[in-house]
Formats: structure tokens, sequence, C-alpha cells
């Protein structure tokens, strides 16, 4: 593993853009689509991208990628491209959607059925060193086809130092960013987790964790540091975009959660490192009180969202890597917007569809007073010589029943009332390119994954899920997706 150093570094011709380009991204924190290596990297440290990720393709971070983002994503000099421009990249998503039946109507404004090929998004990426100390990572998506807008879907500002502590090293920093967990290391945590690529015109439950629904709709920030690569404590806090700034985005909802204030956020992590062998656990969450529906007039829910996660890594050699996972969520919810559906004022107004309608996640109006939403994943990976990739996971969502989120609804809905689902996925990745091998290398990357979704049980059943007569069989995806970066 090679030494982070501290080399000094100065602002070059084009500082002042980059400075430019950070102070827009302050302005209008969005999120969308996982976290991806990116050329720029790779041009600046003189790496391949193998040495900072498993698969040579994002988002897996082997020790030597982790240290490179905890360190504000500063190291390195190698600059294979002018100042000006080496800290750009570029990326096209392509995907095909199968789903083992169709869904009426249309699995997306202006898609068929079934069988939708689309251009998910092409997105341009400032990525890498602004000073000796300060980093940045931005995405600015174009989404021509399913969303159709434009957004920055990923933000990060790193500051970061060094000092010594009882004799052992201590990385220190500030990060601002647009999502909880987007600051942290492991792939255990939403903003980074497995799967990495979702089809965006399949199904999805509609019962999620709160920090899930948080992302690209928040901004905050957190301080962070790392003792002797062993122990990680960061602490910091969250609120929502404004909507008429989120509106303007092109990304309002009001299917997600307004956020009262700011929403306290924790990360508290051991690892260990021997030999080819990488362990952490840790734990991670956040306490907030949200308004349904983005509307301040209904009155506050209080959610508190706790985490448990744990990561093994295996580097057996050069050609083999193992890698398990484990993460389990649970959502406490105190519902006080509109009181319960026994009371007077909540009655005259649940029969609205507006305030009953099922989907989009679990802090909408409730008709118990508690309730809790559970979710498990575990995965199993292995990659041989960082090229090809064979993953196999499992995933469970429990929780409370509720007929009043929870509501009969073709394909989207609940017919009995419950969030459970349950899904077993295995993907296969093609990596050809990003270990230095390639003249194309480091100026090009390319992943092809093949991804099959069986879900046992979508939104509360096996059969007849949504009250409509669709079982959740009918939901199972081969989902074939291409990422091209440059």
């Amino acid at each position: 593993m090679r030494r982070m150093d501290g080399t000094r570094f100065s602002l070059w011709t084009g500082g002042a853009l980059r400075l430019m380009v950070l102070a827009l991204a302050v302005m209008g924190l969005i999120r969308a689509a996982p976290v991806e290596a990116t050329a720029a990297f790779a041009r600046q440290t003189g790496e391949p991208c193998s040495a900072c990720h498993m698969q040579s393709y994002g988002p897996y971070l082997t020790p030597y990628g982790r240290l490179f983002k905890l360190n504000a994503f500063t190291a390195g000099h190698a600059a294979k491209l002018p100042d000006i421009v080496n800290a750009f990249s570029f990326q096209t998503i392509g995907s095909f959607t199968h789903t083992q039946e169709d869904q009426p109507g249309g699995a997306g404004s202006g898609f068929s059925g079934n069988n939708n090929a689309t251009n998910d998004w092409n997105a341009i990426y400032y990525t890498g060193r602004v000073t000796d100390k300060i980093g940045a990572y931005l995405q600015l998506n174009f989404n021509p086809q399913v969303t159709e807008n434009i957004s920055l879907a990923m933000a990060e500002i790193r500051y970061a130092d060094h000092t010594d502590l009882a004799g052992s090293n201590l990385i220190y920093g500030i990060s601002a960013n647009n999502g909880p967990t987007m600051s942290d290391t492991w792939m255990t945590v939403p903003e980074w987790m497995y799967p990495y690529n979702t089809s965006q015109l399949a199904p999805q439950p509609t019962a999620q964790p709160l920090m899930m629904q948080l992302m690209g709709f928040t901004a905050g920030s957190s301080a962070y540091a790392m003792w002797d690569n062993h122990v990680y404590v960061e602490a910091g806090a969250y609120t929502s975009m404004a909507s008429n700034m989120a509106n303007g985005l092109g990304v309002f909802s009001r299917s997600n959660p307004l956020i009262d204030g700011g929403a306290p956020y924790y990360r508290v992590f051991l690892q260990h490192i021997t030999g080819p062998h990488v362990l952490m656990v840790g734990i991670y969450g956040m306490q907030a009180n949200i308004y349904p529906q983005y509307n301040k007039s209904f009155g506050t829910n209080s959610v508190t969202d706790w985490n448990v996660d744990s990561n093994y890594m295996y580097m057996l050699d050069d050609d083999n890597m193992l890698m398990f996972m484990a993460r389990w969520t649970r959502d406490q919810y105190t519902n006080s917007a509109l009181g319960n559906a026994e009371d007077s004022v909540f009655a005259e107004i649940a029969g609205s569809r507006q305030t009953r309608i099922a989907g989009g996640g679990v802090h909408r109006i409730a008709g118990n007073a508690r309730q809790y939403v559970t979710n498990m994943m575990i995965m199993g990976m292995y990659t041989f010589r960082q090229t090809y990739t064979l993953t196999f996971s499992y995933n469970r969502t429990g929780g409370s029943g509720d007929r009043v989120l929870y509501q009969p609804a073709p394909i989207s809905g609940s017919r009995n009332g419950l969030p459970n689902s349950e899904n077993f996925q295995v993907q296969f990745d093609y990596v050809p390119f990003g270990k230095g091998e390639s003249p194309l290398d480091p100026y090009l990357n390319l992943r092809l994954s093949l991804q099959y979704t069986a879900w046992t049980v979508f939104n509360g059943a096996a059969n007849n899920y949504d009250g409509y007569g669709r079982n959740a069989a009918a939901n199972n995806t081969l989902f074939l997706v291409g990422n091209l970066m440059w």
C-alpha cells in the first residue's frame, strides 16, 4: 500500500475556476447516483483505477482508496492532462430492463410495459485536489429519458490534515456534502451500498429506510477523524433543501420528507488490517423531525434511524479477492403529524388521495401513532484479476402494518397493509480496463453488468400483493447495464 504523503501543493492557473465550481456546487446540492471511480482521479495519482477500487471500477474501495478519500482526494501529482482540464471526467450509462411480467400502463413515462432500453444518464465529473488540503467530488447528471432533468447528482467538498495523537497518526477533516453517509469509506451505507446500479424502470418496494429517502434532497456537513488507521469517528447534521430550490432544479417531489431544522448524524467504526485481511464493524444513524409531504402545515413526525454494519475483505493475491458485507437498519417512528387515523381532523381529510397515497416511504401520514421499518442486507462477492466479479446478495425489509400508509394500488400498492419485501440477487461484472495494462489507461474505463433480481415477497405478500392480482415474482428483473467513463 502506498503512503499518502503530505506534499505541499499550490493553486495553479486554473485555481480560480476550481473555486468557482465549488461555490456553485454548495449553492445547489442534489444527488441521484452511486459514486464511481473517475478517470480524473487516475490521471491525478498516476495510478490505475485498480489501486483504489476493487473491480478496477467504483464504488468498492481498497485500503489505499479509503486513505485517498480520507485525505480529501489530494494525493498525487501525475497530471496526465493540462491542469485546467485534468479534473474533469465524463460518463455515459445505458441499460436494458426486462421484468417477468409487463407493467400495465408502461414502466415509465414514454416507455412500454416491458423490455425497455434507456440512456439512464450522462454525467460530467469534477474530482480531485483543489489545494494541498482541499478536494472535491462533483457530479452533474443529464437525465434524458427517465427523469428528464439535469441535477447535481453528488457533491462533496473536503478539507483534511494530519497530526500525531498518542504516538499514532490522526487524520482529521471536514466534509460538506449533499447526503448522509456520502462521506463514508465503506460500502454498507445507503450512499454507496450494493447494488450500485438499479433499474429505474422496474418496480421497487414502498418502504425505505429514512436515510435512503433523504439522499439528494439534503445538505449538511460533518467533522471526522481516523486514528491509527483503526478508529473512525464522525458527527454532523443535515437539513432539507428549500422547496423552491428543489423545484427549480427539477427534483422536487411531495413524496420526500422535509426535515424540521437540522437532523444530527453520527458514524463510528473500528477497522483492522492484518496482511490480506481487512475487517470493519461499525454503527451509524440519525434523528430527525420531518414534515410529511414537504408540508409544514401538517406538523412533524419523529424518526430515529440506527444501523449496524460490517465488512470483511480478503485479498488472497493479486488475482483473487473476496468481500462480505452485512447491514441491519431499524427506523422507529412517532407519528404526530395530523394525529392518528381516529382523530377527527385527520378523518376529515383522510379521504384525499394526496394524504393517503401509498408509496414513497413511511414518512407520510400514518394510521398508527408508533411504527417501525427494518431492513437487512447480506452480500458476498468474488473478484478475479480485478476484471470478473460474481456477487450474491439477500435483502429483506420488514415493519409494522399500517393500512393508511400501505394501501392497495396496481403494482406499487399493498393489499394487506404490510411493508415486507424480500429478494435474492445475483450479478456478474466485467471490467476490461483500469489495471494500467492498456494504452487507454487512465483515459477510459468500462464496466458491463448483468443482474437478476428474484422477489419472493413484495409490499407485504408473495401472491396478489397489490390487491389487483399481481404476484411478487412478476417483478423479477433482468437488468443489463453498461458504464463508460472517460
